[in-house]
């Protein structure tokens, strides 16, 4: 009787430690790595997908018009993915400005397939085109991506599992987090 008692103590104090051990790794995250747009030069675009930017909202149809007869200029960019798992760059960059009376206009990735953006693997590049009418300030140029679930590993599925849950639970998109990559600065 008293074996059985001992037992029944073990595996419960064994069941708890298991427990707050899924608990902890379910609390970790994997930051993200630090990722970088290296700036690759100036060139003439394609037209890629600025008629369908150009027709999401009146000042974006302004801009790609401007961009048009300016002469499709492109700022090409190079960006390797730096994460344990595949990015998405959005397909919309933003130039900023940063003087007193700072201006941030979207614009969009040329080159990316549609609108769900370019799909990086981990540890690839691409280089990325974006049309560009550059301000006659200081300006850098800003890319958004969020980082795929990073699936890849029992652990990490673990992890997702409970936004998972409560995503199919409430019948709303699993929430997907957004991270920037800034270029450096330019004096144009």
């Amino acid at each position: 009787m008293r074996i059985a008692m001992k037992l029944r103590i073990a595996t419960a104090v064994v069941a708890c430690v298991v427990l707050a051990g899924v608990a902890w790794v379910l609390t970790l995250s994997t930051p993200p790595a630090a990722q970088t747009a290296r700036f690759a030069g100036f060139t003439n675009g394609v037209v890629g997908l600025a008629p369908v930017f150009s027709t999401l909202h009146t000042n974006y149809a302004a801009t790609i018009q401007r961009w048009l007869q300016a002469g499709t200029n492109v700022a090409e960019f190079t960006i390797t993915n730096q994460q344990n798992c595949a990015i998405w760059l959005y397909p919309v960059g933003r130039i900023c400005t940063t003087e007193a009376s700072s201006m941030s206009e979207d614009t969009p990735l040329l080159n990316a397939p549609n609108f769900s953006g370019i799909r990086l693997p981990p540890g690839q590049a691409a280089t990325v085109q974006v049309a560009v009418l550059p301000p006659q300030t200081p300006w850098r140029l800003q890319f958004s991506y969020h980082r795929e679930s990073c699936s890849d590993t029992f652990w990490n599925r673990v992890k997702t599992l409970p936004e998972f849950l409560r995503a199919v639970g409430t019948r709303t998109p699993v929430r997907a987090e957004m991270h920037t990559i800034e270029s450096d600065l330019f004096e144009r």
